[in-house]
């Protein structure tokens, strides 16, 4: 692990996707509504023409300034993980049962880490004891970044903090050190913003402080206030806690024109942060509806007859208990 041939490998991958995605899909994309998904957006325009073009939620696919279902297909969906042919993909979500799965409803021009290694449910959630590699710990943008050398330093500044913030990497890699060691050795060797989030940022006061100043900012712009549910951070000290959680947009059913807008928000500000200019008209003309399933991952059986079967549009293995899965929207 962490060879230069390896860590060359995954970048020749994901740049081959944006390049495919170039050719085709006229710098439009299909966004996660939440900090790392958009953080992601604003990194990608560094060296992109980028057009969001439609917001998707795993629940509801909302269509932006009348773009068309032809359109989502042939855009990029940035942190999520699609399987309908066709479809392009950067995410990070951990999309096998076992190595052996093939994803057959799964367009081979997409990228997620896990899946580059083969990464499994079966192989991870071992917990903080874990010391074999577990599920990937950081986020879409951290690949992005790399890829294109955005790399804030071993310094206190708000880009550092935005991608600190996004998927509450500043914790997992602390509190999953050695899942995070075995990811950096095999990835990010030797960048050096990386190195300073594990190492420092978690206790250096000027770092939570400008930290906590960035987060305010995404909050007052959109970003649901919101604790982590999870018991390792309801743990912490009050300083290091209020820190934790506040990464979506929540959805508003009786208007969806205002969540749009409040996405375009809070994408103006992380755009303004990495120095970049996405394009997003907050327009809402069309939502899709699909249906969300949630199963135990040890009754599945044959994951990728399940995906067969049920036409499974999204997936992820989210905890060792959940595969929770969308069916009901097709391209």
């Amino acid at each position: 692990m962490g060879t230069s041939t390896e860590r060359s490998n995954w970048q020749d991958d994901l740049a081959g996707v944006l390049t495919d995605w170039r050719a085709d899909g006229r710098g439009a994309v299909v966004l996660s509504p939440d900090v790392d998904g958009l953080a992601t957006c604003a990194l990608l325009a560094l060296e992109n023409d980028v057009n969001v073009i439609g917001i998707y939620t795993t629940t509801k696919l909302l269509l932006l300034d009348g773009a068309t279902t032809s359109d989502a297909k042939k855009a990029l969906w940035l942190d999520h993980d699609v399987s309908q042919p066709g479809v392009r993909c950067v995410g990070q979500h951990l999309i096998h049962l076992t190595p052996n799965d093939t994803l057959p409803r799964r367009e081979s021009m997409s990228f997620n880490p896990n899946g580059w290694v083969k990464q499994s449910w079966d192989q991870s959630f071992k917990g903080r004891a874990g010391r074999k590699r577990d599920k990937y710990p950081y986020g879409t943008c951290h690949m992005i970044a790399s890829l294109y050398g955005f790399d804030p330093g071993a310094n206190a500044s708000p880009e550092a903090a935005l991608l600190a913030h996004a998927d509450g990497t500043w914790r997992t890699v602390v509190d999953y050190q050695a899942n995070a060691d075995i990811w950096y050795d095999l990835m990010f060797q030797g960048e050096t913003f990386l190195k300073f989030l594990r190492d420092t940022w978690h206790n250096d006061p000027s770092c939570l402080s400008v930290h906590q100043e960035t987060m305010q900012v995404l909050i007052d712009a959109g970003v649901s206030p919101s604790a982590s549910r999870a018991t390792i951070a309801r743990l912490l000290p009050d300083n290091l806690k209020a820190l934790t959680g506040n990464q979506g947009i929540r959805y508003t059913a009786k208007n969806p024109q205002a969540y749009a807008q409040r996405i375009r928000d809070v994408l103006s500000v992380c755009a303004s942060i990495v120095g970049t200019t996405p394009t997003m008209v907050a327009d809402v003309t069309d939502i899709i509806d699909g249906a969300v399933e949630s199963v135990y991952p040890n009754r599945v059986g044959d994951f990728d007859q399940l995906m067969l079967d049920e036409g499974i549009f999204s997936h992820a293995f989210t905890d060792f208990r959940t595969l929770r899965y969308t069916t009901g929207i097709s391209l």
